[in-house]
């Protein structure tokens, strides 16, 4: 792609694009050339390179994004200075204003305008230059220039007819020739054209500078709007004959058939679609050394240069072709501004002479001119390159543009500007355009998106339904978690309550642990004492046994006297035996009960111990319990916010 950068700086661009352009592609339809618009950033730029100035695109462009220079503005600005000027002026000027004319001519020269001359006569010097030519060198099958436009066609794209090209001056040239050679007038010199082409034929290096303003019909009537219309009237200074019927369709075949009769074949070709489709097929004939015809009457503009892009649209009705048609005057085979020559029977436009005889008196007419003055060169250094994509390459671009298949690469449907899919394939392959522009390859791109907007759809569906069966799973567990949350919090607050009430159980044990340590205290107090007291018993019954046995003693001195006391010693005596045993007895068991009850009272302070450390973790646990509630309370608000949340998604 060329710089945008670089196509968006205007100076010096003849044709160009303005910021309205909406990159509606009409601009690529109508362009003869496929390689100079570069469509880029949504606008239609032109290649000033490749252009060839036709000016269709200023015609089509219904947004008025397509204009042009021209010299409208130095002219004016070096005429106010002073510079010596003349004008040469096209007779399509009279034919669009036909009001105006004489009037704008007058305002003109009261500008400093130093002499005005119609393009006409030097159309009519082209017409004895074409007919000099080609009678002297047998000269068959050329194709006429004085359209600039063709003549850079021909020039950049088609350089083999080249030969073909009549190497006789245009009209404007010839008339700036004749007016810088002939007439001696060394004034700078303006054309006041309907033609925005003019200004590459002006500064075609050829064309040595002859002429040096090229004055657009409509910018020249924008720049002096109604500043004319006070202005004493004015016409042109030289008379002409046929030249005036240039501009208007066939006007050239008609000046030939006038001279070489009716007879010679002249190929009359007009429009930008058709002058240059023309001109390939007429290549083939060429190589292919098929028959020609005379002449080729080839003009860019379908209805000729009097509707050329740069007049005003406005002006584009049929009066513009009646007027032009009266400027010929045909009154009993005479016209009324008959050329150079003022005898009648030398008058070389008549028709009351044979044609031999027009042809005579025209040569006659021009006798004092040397045609080799008015001979034209052409340069095919212009020369643009077009690339030709090979098969593979196409097919390349036809894949990058998603055409896979025959059918679509031969859709046609000329929405990107193009002709033909293969015309659009070969711009993007020139790098002037972009498979972005093919609204085909949008509408498959944009078919594309759907149907991955359908499975994205699908697939969102499939993932809606999966969600909400997620989110009903989620809902369902956030209610079982709710519930066992709630179930939770009931058995914990129940576990709560019973470890309090076990701890207030323990607390009971623990206390009735100690009531009972301390009666087994008391027990082994009452054993030690008991122990004390059996002891005191012992040796009372020891002291008992030992007066009874004295009493006997003193029992038997006493004789029968003593026996009854004898008897109560005696059993005295057996009494403190039978204590002493039993008491021997008792303190056996006690001996063997005091570890016991020390084991037990042992075992009680373990049991104590036990009871306390599992009243600490009771309690603990009636703490935990307490604050596990609370959590649990807290956990079930969670869930069921979280519940709600869910269910409002």
């Amino acid at each position: 792609m060329k710089d945008m950068n670089e196509l968006r700086n205007t100076e010096g661009m003849l044709i160009y694009t303005n910021e309205d352009c909406t990159g509606c592609n009409k601009c690529v339809r109508v362009c003869p050339t496929l390689v100079s618009n570069i469509a880029q950033d949504n606008q239609i730029l032109v290649n000033p390179q490749s252009c060839v100035a036709c000016g269709a695109c200023i015609k089509a462009c219904g947004h008025g994004a397509r204009t042009f220079h021209d010299d409208t503005d130095s002219f004016f600005a070096d005429l106010k200075s002073g510079k010596k000027l003349s004008v040469i002026i096209a007779p399509a000027f009279l034919a669009n204003y036909p009001g105006e004319y004489k009037r704008v001519l007058g305002y003109l020269k009261s500008l400093g305008v130093r002499h005005i001359y119609s393009v006409s006569f030097g159309a009519d010097i082209t017409t004895w230059g074409y007919l000099k030519y080609i009678t002297e060198h047998n000269f068959v099958g050329g194709i006429s220039q004085p359209c600039p436009a063709v003549v850079d066609y021909v020039e950049k794209y088609i350089p083999e007819l080249i030969p073909r090209m009549m190497p006789v001056q245009s009209p404007m040239m010839c008339m700036a020739i004749y007016i810088k050679k002939y007439l001696k007038i060394t004034d700078d010199l303006a054309f006041i054209s309907p033609c925005v082409a003019k200004k590459n034929e002006i500064t075609d290096a050829n064309n040595k500078g002859y002429v040096k303003y090229n004055v657009t019909f409509l910018k020249l009537m924008q720049y002096i709007k109604g500043a004319y219309s006070s202005c004493p009237e004015y016409t042109d200074e030289l008379e002409y004959g046929m030249g005036s019927l240039y501009p208007m369709p066939g006007g050239l075949r008609e000046n030939v058939e006038h001279f070489l009769g009716k007879g010679q074949v002249i190929r009359q070709v007009e429009g930008e679609q058709e002058a240059y489709r023309y001109l390939e097929e007429y290549l083939k004939r060429v190589n292919n050394k098929a028959e020609l015809p005379l002449m080729v009457d080839i003009l860019n503009c379908s209805k000729g240069c009097i509707y050329g892009p740069a007049a005003d649209p406005d002006k584009n009705t049929d009066d513009v072709l009646l007027t032009l048609s009266r400027m010929r005057d045909i009154d009993k085979g005479e016209i009324k501004k008959r050329g150079p020559l003022k005898k009648k029977n030398k008058n070389p436009w008549t028709e009351q002479i044979p044609q031999s005889q027009r042809l005579k008196n025209l040569m006659e007419a021009f006798s004092g001119l040397n045609l080799s003055d008015f001979m034209r060169k052409y340069d095919s250094s212009k020369t643009v390159q077009v690339k030709e994509p090979s098969k593979d390459q196409l097919n390349q671009v036809y894949l990058s543009m998603n055409k896979d298949t025959q059918k679509k690469q031969v859709i046609n449907c000329s929405a990107c500007g193009y002709e033909t899919c293969k015309d659009m394939a070969r711009a993007i392959f020139n790098g002037v355009n972009a498979k972005e522009n093919c609204i085909h390859y949008i509408k498959e791109l944009a078919e594309l998106e759907r149907q991955n907007l359908e499975r994205v759809n699908e697939q969102q569906k499939l993932e809606s339904e999966n969600k909400e069966n997620r989110i009903g799973a989620i809902k369902g567990q956030f209610t079982t978690l709710s519930n066992a949350v709630a179930e939770l919090n009931d058995a914990n607050e129940a576990s709560a309550n019973e470890a309090s009430d076990l701890a207030g159980k323990l607390t009971d044990i623990s206390n009735f642990c100690y009531s009972l340590e301390d009666s087994l205290a008391s027990i082994l107090n009452f054993i030690d004492i008991y122990k004390n007291t059996s002891e005191n018993i012992v040796n009372i019954a020891n002291k008992t046994n030992l007066l009874s046995l004295n009493a006997s003693i003193e029992a038997a001195r006493a004789g029968e006297q003593g026996r009854g006391f004898a008897v109560v010693a005696e059993e005295i005596r057996n009494l403190s035996a039978s204590i002493k045993m039993l008491l021997e007895k008792d303190n056996q068991r006690a001996e063997e009960t005091i570890p016991k009850v020390d084991a037990s009272v042992d075992s009680i302070k373990k049991l104590i111990e036990s009871i306390n450390h599992m009243n600490d973790r009771v309690s603990t646990i009636a703490a935990n319990s307490q604050e596990i509630a609370a959590q649990t309370a807290s956990v079930q608000v969670m869930a069921e916010n979280l519940k709600g949340e869910v269910e409002d998604i």
